[in-house]
């Protein structure tokens, strides 16, 4: 990976580039005013991080979209359900403060941001994504958002993002150890919003399979829910109840222990 500053302000992002090298284990170039284009010609398709002044951007091929972190619906989910209490996610997975839940396929944090929301000070979210790229700006990026107010900036912050594919860490968590699994799985999503074309380009497609499930369900105190396409046959074929919601491209699943 090549690190590299955006071309505004550079000595002052400078000393922050450099400090991404070792977890990313890139190599930092100075910018020296040059295009995206021109550090393509320059060092072929290496994925290249750009540190802007209030947010961290990274390019994978010349003409892609690029991925950035960005609350995408995230914030919108919290007015809506601070108006009316009431949200899909929320009604599916029913957390309660203090409850600990599992995002096993974190993404843009947006299901993991409503979660941490409906657990509280004393809950714990654990955000699981396998990509090191997406885990390393999606937890960057929920550290350092300063739009929203005091409890959704709180929320963010608390989230706790963990690079690992996510069989791999339910099959060293302990039985009954938290209290809902989750899994968005990303390749059945159609969405266009802030950074999802971008996150396409470097996100896991692993299919959810019923090794994953059964672990879940060995992990899961209350239950197991899947959120997928309304047409999917993943529902039923891994043994997930769904109660239909009319007119609703996504349906959520659940296996309740």
């Amino acid at each position: 990976m090549i690190v590299t500053t955006a071309r505004k302000q550079v000595e002052r992002l400078k000393e922050e580039a450099m400090s991404y090298i070792t977890p990313l284990n890139g190599t930092f170039i100075d910018r020296n005013d040059r295009s995206i284009e021109d550090f393509y010609l320059a060092f072929g398709d290496q994925p290249l991080l750009v540190v802007a002044k209030d947010k961290l951007i990274l390019h994978k091929q010349q003409g892609a979209e690029p991925f950035y972190y960005h609350p995408n619906v995230a914030f919108l989910r919290y007015k809506q359900w601070r108006r009316s209490g009431y949200d899909p996610f929320l009604a599916a997975t029913e957390l309660h403060p203090g409850d600990t839940f599992i995002d096993a396929t974190l993404g843009m944090g947006a299901d993991a941001t409503m979660a941490q929301l409906a657990v509280g000070q004393k809950g714990q979210v654990i955000g699981l994504e396998a990509n090191a790229y997406i885990a390393f700006i999606v937890s960057h990026g929920l550290a350092n958002w300063r739009e929203g107010d005091d409890l959704f900036i709180d929320a963010l912050r608390r989230i706790n993002v963990t690079k690992t594919d996510s069989l791999s860490f339910l099959k060293k968590s302990e039985s009954k150890s938290v209290d809902v699994v989750y899994f968005d799985p990303m390749f059945d999503v159609r969405l266009h919003s802030p950074g999802i074309a971008g996150l396409k380009q470097f996100a896991s497609y692993q299919s959810l399979t019923a090794t994953m499930v059964e672990e879940a369900k060995r992990v899961a105190r209350k239950k197991v829910v899947l959120k997928n396409h309304t047409k999917s046959d993943l529902f039923a074929t891994l043994g997930f109840s769904v109660e239909k919601r009319a007119n609703a491209s996504f349906q959520y699943g659940v296996i309740k222990q």
